[in-house]
């Protein structure tokens, strides 16, 4: 449907030789070419990683790890081929070639990023396609997956075609076309339901005296998902489309224990009341995922005012964090009523790296603690690092207010997201103490 716009780097890998003899014997794999990015090779029996060059033979137990922005095709003398994006890693746990009977073994050892395994059509059903991650084994008995790995051995298979299982602690399922499986540590593996959230919303910076189209406007464009997905593709109002990468900072989501991914953009410019925002997840082969679309209508209500008078205190527990409230907007920003209608936001990010260390959210009023120990987190306010966990330097607090989309309107989720700069508070953190500047 849509051309996948990433740079991609291909690295094929080819039969190097012919087997002959009945035997079943590991084959021997030759890089074909290396186009652009960072790939790596691990031979088997050494420690360190050497660049992948033109010509280098793979051998089982070699590993190969790709970088940052970068991605490589492995071809084996079958026709199977492996995808990898960056910052993943594998290895060639065993290859063996039947020349007598046309059985092949292919078991790979996957321990972080995304792979897709293609697999050209079994003809004998002794040969093996697999796998073997961190929490489970992924099998493809014919066509396509993708596997997606992350640090605490997590493990996602999507089948993106054919015949697909996975398995855990003794437990074996088949996954369904364009359905995805999930293998959590120490537990066996479950289909997923697909949770696909989206949002667009204004975003607007600057004081109420200006009017909306001089406060910085853009469109935040956000998806929450539980679905392993390469990028979310938009269809805006007006005919145009764009290409949404993966987003994380301290807001990004978690539920159930299922980390939930996020992908944000900020499309410059003043939406139309009543436009419309069409959402489609594209996986990493660059084709739509099943279900995984949505749309959201911005409605354009009257926006809010940001927090004014933001001022901030140290205090023995933190810092405290006041502001002059907001005027209410009936039935779109009423932070008090049960339930509430939007919230106020607080936020830290480095001032010299711009990093998101901490930020609090649904906050009903003024004023807010940033705590100095995060066993004074407030549960479903307070995310990523207590105060006593940064590091030395200067820091900026900022404050937003955010709007929900008024109750029977084609609108969902948020409608607006206001703030001032002007307003933000700079302090800093010397051997340990917190001077607000």
């Amino acid at each position: 449907m849509h051309k996948r716009l990433l740079s991609i780097l291909v690295l094929s890998i080819l039969a190097a030789s012919t087997l002959v003899g009945c035997d079943s014997s590991p084959a021997a794999l030759t890089v074909f070419s290396i186009t652009e990015g960072d790939v790596f090779v691990m031979k088997a029996g050494t420690d360190s990683w050497t660049d992948a060059e033109v010509g280098m033979s793979l051998e089982v137990g070699d590993s190969i790890g790709t970088g940052d922005n970068s991605s490589a095709e492995i071809t084996f003398s079958e026709g199977s081929t492996i995808e990898l994006q960056a910052g993943t890693e594998i290895e060639i746990a065993s290859l063996d070639i039947s020349t007598d009977t046309g059985s092949t073994s292919v078991i790979l050892e996957q321990t972080i990023g995304s792979i897709i395994f293609r697999v050209t059509k079994v003809l004998d059903p002794a040969s093996r396609y697999e796998v073997e991650t961190p929490t489970g084994v992924v099998a493809v008995r014919g066509s396509a997956v993708q596997v997606y790995v992350i640090e605490d051995g997590t493990t996602w298979a999507i089948n993106l075609e054919g015949d697909i299982w996975a398995s855990a602690r003794g437990v074996e399922i088949q996954i369904p076309e364009g359905r995805q499986c999930i293998v959590r540590p120490d537990q066996p593996p479950e289909l997923l339901e697909l949770y696909f959230q989206t949002d667009a919303y204004l975003g607007l910076e600057g004081p109420t005296t200006l009017s909306p189209e001089e406060r910085n406007p853009c469109v935040i464009l956000a998806i929450n998902t539980n679905v392993v997905m390469d990028s979310v593709w938009v269809d805006l109002p007006g005919g145009r489309s764009i290409i949404i990468p993966e987003y994380t900072d301290v807001f990004s989501p978690e539920g159930e224990g299922i980390p939930l991914f996020r992908f944000s953009t900020c499309e410059p410019g003043m939406p139309a009341a009543g436009g419309e925002y069409i959402f489609t997840g594209i996986d990493m082969a660059g084709e739509p995922i099943p279900g995984a679309t949505g749309t959201d209508i911005w409605v354009g209500v009257d926006p809010p005012d940001p927090p004014t008078n933001v001022r901030a205190e140290v205090v023995e527990d933190g810092i405290l964090v006041s502001w002059d409230e907001s005027p209410i907007i009936p039935g779109s920003f009423e932070p008090t009523a049960e339930p509430p209608l939007g919230f106020y936001q607080l936020w830290i990010n480095g001032v010299e790296t711009g990093e998101s260390v901490y930020g609090a959210a649904g906050i009903s009023a003024s004023p807010h603690l940033i705590p100095l120990d995060k066993a004074d987190f407030v549960a479903g306010e307070d995310r990523g690092l207590s105060l006593g966990e940064m590091e030395d330097g200067p820091y900026t607090i900022g404050a937003a207010v955010l709007t929900i989309a008024p109750a029977g309107s084609l609108g969902r989720g948020f409608e607006y997201d206001s703030s001032d700069m002007d307003e933000h508070i700079i302090f800093a953190i010397e051997d340990g103490e917190i001077v607000i500047q």
